[in-house]
C-alpha cells in the first residue's frame, strides 16, 4: 500500500538511535575488522532490493495513470490554438471586419466593379475556399475590380495604399470600410533620392503631396513597417477570408492614353511584407498559407482585359535564393508578355518547360557562356 505524502512529512518520520545501527567502520585504535552484521534493514538495501522497490512504484504510477487518464496532447494543443486565434481575432480584428460581408457591402464592391470586363483563365486554379493570399502586378486599367470579381465568394479584403487613399478624405475611407478592405503604409525605399524626386514630378496634385509625404518620412528615417496592416489582414485570414496585395506598391511612371491613366507596362520589384504575414499565420496556425498568384494584362490598342490565375504556392518550395517576394513575384510575371515582365524578366521559366532561367541565364545559356575546352570536355563526356 503506497504512503500518503503526510507520511513522509518531517515529523512522521522515525530516526534510529545512534547505539541501534551495527557497528560498521572499526575505532581508529582497533587492528581487527569487526564483521558485518546483516539485518532486515540492510538486507532492503541492497542493489536487487532497491530496483524491486523501484518496480513496485513504477507499477503504481501506471495504475494510477490509467485509472485517470489525461487529455490526449492532440485535444490540448487544438484548444490551445483555438484560444490563441481567438485571442489574437478580439485583439486585432479591425471593427469594420469583425462580421460577414453584408447586402451593403456586396452593393459597394458591385457599384465600384460594375464598368469593368474582362476574361478569366486558369479557373481550374481557383481556391474553393480560403484562406489564401492572392497576389497580381499593378499596372490599373481594372486589376483591383477584376480581383474583387474573381474572388467574390472567397470574401476577399484588399490592401489599398493609406496615404494615397485611406487618409485621403473621410468619405473615401468610409466607402473602402464598407467595401472591407485593409490600409497598408506605401513605400519608395527601393529608389533613389533622385529616382523619388523624379516619379513625384509624374504624379498628379494628389500623388504629389502623398509622396512628398512618403519621401520626407523616409529621409527622417520612418519606414513602412506594416506591423498593424499584417495583424489586421492576419485575424482575417484565421477566419477563413482571403487577402489581396498588390507587391509593387505606388504608380512611379503613370501614363495616359485612350482608355484613361494606367501605369507603365512593365514590372517593378515587389515590396518584401508577405513573409511576414505568412510567417505569423503558420506561427498561430502550424499551417502554411496558400499563395495564389494572378497576372492582369490589358490590351491598350483594343482593350480587351483578362486575369490569368496561377497554381497554388507556398514558400517552403521557394529553393532558388531569391527573396520570398521576388520569387512569387517571379511566377506573376511568368504569365505576362515578355516586355511586361520588367525586374523580373530574367527569373521567369522558359517557355520552353525544360529550361529553367536563373539569375538571368537558362542552363543553354549558361553552357554557351563556358569557356571552349571545357564544352569540349562536355561534349566528350556526352
Amino acid at each position: 500500500m503506497s504512503k500518503s505524502p503526510e507520511q513522509f512529512s518531517e515529523s512522521n518520520l522515525e530516526r534510529p538511535k545512534p547505539e541501534s545501527h551495527p557497528e560498521i567502520f572499526p575505532k581508529a585504535e582497533s587492528k581487527e575488522t569487526p564483521e558485518l552484521r546483516q539485518t532486515p534493514e540492510l538486507e532492503q538495501e541492497k542493489p536487487e532490493g532497491l530496483k524491486q522497490k523501484l518496480e513496485e512504484i513504477k507499477r503504481e504510477i501506471d495504475k494510477a495513470g490509467s485509472e485517470k487518464p489525461l487529455s490526449k496532447p492532440e485535444e490540448e494543443n487544438t484548444a490551445s490554438k483555438a484560444e490563441k486565434i481567438k485571442e489574437y481575432q478580439d485583439r486585432y480584428l479591425p471593427e469594420h471586419l469583425r462580421g460577414k460581408r453584408g447586402i451593403i457591402s456586396e452593393l459597394a464592391t458591385n457599384f465600384w466593379t460594375r464598368t469593368v470586363k474582362f476574361e478569366t483563365a486558369g479557373k481550374e486554379n481557383l481556391p474553393e475556399k480560403g484562406p489564401f493570399l492572392t497576389i497580381c502586378n499593378h499596372f490599373g486599367g481594372g486589376d483591383a475590380e477584376a480581383l474583387l470579381k474573381t474572388f467574390k465568394k472567397n470574401d476577399l479584403h484588399l490592401a489599398v495604399g493609406k496615404e494615397n487613399w485611406w487618409d485621403s478624405s473621410p468619405a473615401t475611407r468610409r466607402f473602402l470600410k464598407i467595401a472591407r478592405m485593409i490600409p497598408v503604409e506605401e513605400s519608395l525605399s527601393h529608389l533613389s533620392e533622385e529616382e523619388k524626386e523624379e516619379a513625384l514630378k509624374r504624379q498628379g496634385d494628389n500623388g504629389k503631396a502623398v509622396f512628398r509625404k512618403i519621401i520626407d518620412r523616409e529621409k527622417r528615417g520612418g519606414t513602412a513597417t506594416n506591423i498593424e496592416f499584417t495583424r489586421q489582414a492576419v485575424a482575417a485570414l484565421l477566419r477563413g477570408d482571403a487577402l489581396g496585395i498588390f507587391p509593387e506598391g505606388l504608380w512611379l511612371r503613370p501614363e495616359g492614353g485612350q482608355f484613361g491613366l494606367r501605369e507603365k507596362a512593365e514590372m517593378k520589384q515587389g515590396y518584401a511584407g508577405m513573409e511576414l504575414l505568412i510567417r505569423q499565420y503558420k506561427k498561430l496556425t502550424g499551417e502554411d498559407l496558400p499563395i495564389v498568384p494572378t497576372a492582369f494584362r490589358e490590351d491598350r490598342v483594343t482593350g480587351k482585359k483578362e486575369l490569368i490565375i496561377g497554381e497554388r504556392l507556398s514558400l517552403k518550395e521557394n529553393n532558388t535564393k531569391l527573396s520570398d517576394t521576388d520569387w512569387c513575384m517571379a511566377h506573376v510575371a511568368n504569365m505576362l508578355p515578355e516586355e511586361q515582365r520588367g525586374y523580373y524578366k530574367d527569373m521567369v521559366k522558359d517557355k520552353d518547360k525544360s529550361k529553367v532561367k536563373l539569375v538571368g541565364y537558362s542552363l543553354d545559356e549558361l553552357y554557351n557562356k563556358l569557356p571552349d575546352v571545357l564544352r569540349k570536355k562536355k561534349k566528350e563526356v556526352k
